[in-house]
């Protein structure tokens, strides 16, 4: 009979790296390892058999360390599941050397299940060192890095530091842009070298670049100016990344350079040109602006934010048709739309608004594409010129032709009258001639008078449209004036002039609640430490005589906390809530407003509460909403501004506003301040 064969020595001697887990109770118990197993990990046989797996190899992998288990014990507990072989994914488990020095490994692992009686008795765990390949990977990656680059951004200069030995080699290229020999830049130089080839003003900034990148990890990038081999000053970009070892050690800091000089040059007459540009058309009394291609409008001169009273970037992109007159604004979009479809000149008349007048001035528009040499259309430059007073002076003339028109009808009514009575006798005729060649000549002389009053308005109406800003007279005061010299002779007009001026009023009240909401944002914050409770005093004071109208209550609950603001901000933000729950009161109820305050760690809480109509679920996002108005203004007085400034000044502390409320009952809006500064 043949020997029985010996198992385990058969096992022990595989070229492979084998371990038998016992998964009893999911310890994974090594209870056998292949010789090569022992050897590529380092252990002896006595360490590991009868040895839970992860008590003598933890899992610090990442994974492991934010979950509780790493890629080893998943693909284990696979196994277990499935009764199925299962593989892990690439593994970093770095061992020690001879020397005791920690090396980079990367493994791969296989487990296959050992079945009998339907359960899994043991799992072999079939191992795979491919550091080498890992590492083969990554020098090609990194090859492949270098070639990209220089393919893509024109490379003109490379280099590599050895960050440890402080030695940076460098190709012909770089070597010229810092004006150093090129058989020495390829043999190595030290870094500082390099650095005082920069351009003085440079160094210190480039320097402290360079010691952020080894210490953040992050790539490097920076654009600067150095002195090449000829003394020249040239610009150049320069891009690089630091590699680590194992130990995460900075150990090398490759890149490459591009010369820049030429698209540097570029820029500056650039800016210089655009420079000369916005002088010349801050100078120029129109309004000018410039839009890109697409119509976005980037660049206005001075005279246009003087004229609407808009800051800087208010009205980039589509923000200007906001300035339009209610009535002109769709038209001029589409005007505006169709030039920039058809690239045909822009013209249109429309009403602008005036900020020092505060009213709507009318103006021409005017715009022409500048193309470039394939005539593409680069940017359009456009003009804005006030017309106004040119347009009532042609309003004016209108009335006079109109006046003079119906003094001739009468004049001719009348000669024929006095034609007919000549026929009766001599002296009445003469008379009437005599008459008649007098009504001739005031009908010459107001024909002269026309001429030269047109000539006059011509003459006007062209400087008007070129040179003249006229201010605009408020329209209060032409009613006004209507009003004590003409009210007599007006009649019914009273009532059309009343809603004239009722309308104007509305008009002015919105356009100050829409400053109030922008100077939110635009206007300098003036902070300092702020007592709510002295402000709060300060605003229920301010509108003692509308609660005492309304027959209502302000309840104060609690002592509320100082916090870091602009005091006007704060007295806006409680005017406009309590003012809010005045405005919205129940018709059968008395008014009952209660502010109360609580805090957590982050915020200061700040209630009002009333007793009001409510607010319908629906709406409740709605109502912070720029002229967002759930009732008709014949119901409630206001433009429907108050609460979007509300949320404004809330959010420019970073804080919020929330609202919760019930129909008929009322409604609670809660002021969320951060605390700290």
């Amino acid at each position: 009979m043949p020997e029985t064969l010996d198992y385990a020595s058969i096992f022990n001697i595989l070229p492979e790296q084998y371990v038998v887990f016992d998964p009893k109770d999911r310890d994974f118990v090594m209870v056998a390892a292949s010789n090569e197993y022992l050897h590529i990990t380092g252990k002896r046989r006595k360490d590991v058999i009868g040895k839970k797996l992860f008590d003598v190899f933890p899992d610090t992998s990442e994974l492991a360390v934010k979950t509780g288990q790493g890629e080893l014990s998943k693909s284990l507990e696979a196994v277990l599941r499935t009764h199925e072989p299962d593989s892990t994914g690439l593994i970093r488990y770095d061992l020690a050397d001879k020397t005791g020095d920690m090396q980079v490994r990367f493994w791969r692992a296989t487990h296959y299940p050992i079945i009998k009686g339907g359960k899994c008795v043991a799992i072999i765990q079939s191992t795979a060192d491919v550091t080498e390949l890992v590492k083969s990977n990554e020098q090609l990656k990194l090859a492949n890095l270098k070639l990209e680059e220089a393919m893509v951004t024109g490379l003109i200069g490379s280099w590599s530091w050895d960050i440890q030995k402080d030695v940076v080699t460098a190709d012909k290229g770089l070597a010229n842009l810092f004006g150093v020999s090129q058989s020495k830049a390829l043999e190595g130089l030290p870094l500082k070298t390099f650095i005082d080839s920069i351009y003085k003003e440079d160094r210190t900034h480039v320097s402290a670049l360079i010691e952020e990148t080894l210490k953040n990890g992050k790539d490097f990038e920076s654009e600067y100016r150095t002195i090449d081999s000829e003394g020249n000053i040239r610009w150049v970009i320069a891009r690089g990344r630091v590699e680590r070892n194992a130990e995460g050690a900075a150990v090398q800091f490759p890149g490459v350079m591009i010369d820049i000089s030429s698209r540097k040059h570029a820029e500056e007459k650039l800016k210089d040109s655009e420079e000369r540009l916005r002088f010349m058309a801050d100078t120029m009394p129109q309004l000018v602006w410039i839009t890109r291609p697409d119509g976005y409008h980037e660049y206005y001169n001075r005279h246009w934010y003087e004229y609407t009273g808009t800051q800087e970037g208010d009205t980039d992109g589509e923000g200007w048709n906001n300035l339009f007159h209610a009535d002109d604004q769709a038209e001029a979009r589409k005007t505006w739309l169709k030039s920039l479809k058809t690239g045909e000149p822009y013209e249109m008349k429309y009403r602008l608004y005036n900020a020092k007048t505060n009213q709507y001035r009318w103006v021409i528009g005017r715009a022409l594409p500048y193309k470039n040499d394939k005539n593409e259309i680069v940017k359009w430059y456009g003009t804005c010129t006030d017309i106004d007073d040119s347009i009532k002076e042609i309003e004016k003339r209108k009335k006079l032709e109109t006046q003079l028109q119906l003094e001739k009808e009468r004049l001719e009514s009348r000669v024929a009258e006095r034609t007919s009575q000549l026929k009766l006798t001599n002296e009445g005729l003469r008379d009437e001639i005599k008459k008649r060649q007098d009504v001739e000549q005031k009908l010459r002389q107001y024909g002269d008078e026309l001429k030269r009053s047109n000539k006059e308005l011509e003459e006007f109406a062209y400087v008007s449209s070129h040179d003249l800003q006229e201010p605009l007279r408020k329209i209060q005061a032409f009613g006004d004036l209507l009003v004590s010299e003409y009210s007599e002779g007006l009649g019914d007009g009273n009532e059309y002039l009343s809603r004239i001026q009722s309308s104007a009023s509305r008009m002015s009240k919105l356009i100050e609640d829409l400053l109030a909401f922008s100077r939110v944002t635009t206007k300098p914050a003036v902070t300092s430490n702020v007592d709510l409770n002295e402000v709060l005093a300060d605003t229920t004071a301010d509108i003692e005589e509308r609660i005492k109208r309304e027959h209502g209550k302000v309840v104060i609950k609690s002592t509320l906390p100082v916090v870091c603001a602009d005091e006007t901000h704060m007295r806006q933000l409680f005017q406009n809530v309590i003012s809010n729950a005045l405005k919205f009161h129940a018709p059968d109820r008395d008014p009952v407003i209660e502010i109360d305050y609580t805090s957590d760690d982050k915020y200061h809480k700040i209630s009002v509460k009333d007793n009001g109509i409510g607010i319908d679920d629906k709406y409740q996002q709605k109502i912070f909403a720029v002229f967002q108005r759930l009732h008709a203004k014949q119901a409630f007085e206001g433009t429907g501004i108050g609460l979007a400034v509300c949320k404004k000044i809330v959010e420019r502390y970073n804080g919020n506003i929330e609202v919760t409320s019930k129909l008929n009952k009322g409604t609670i809006f809660t002021v969320n301040l951060p605390k700290g500064d």
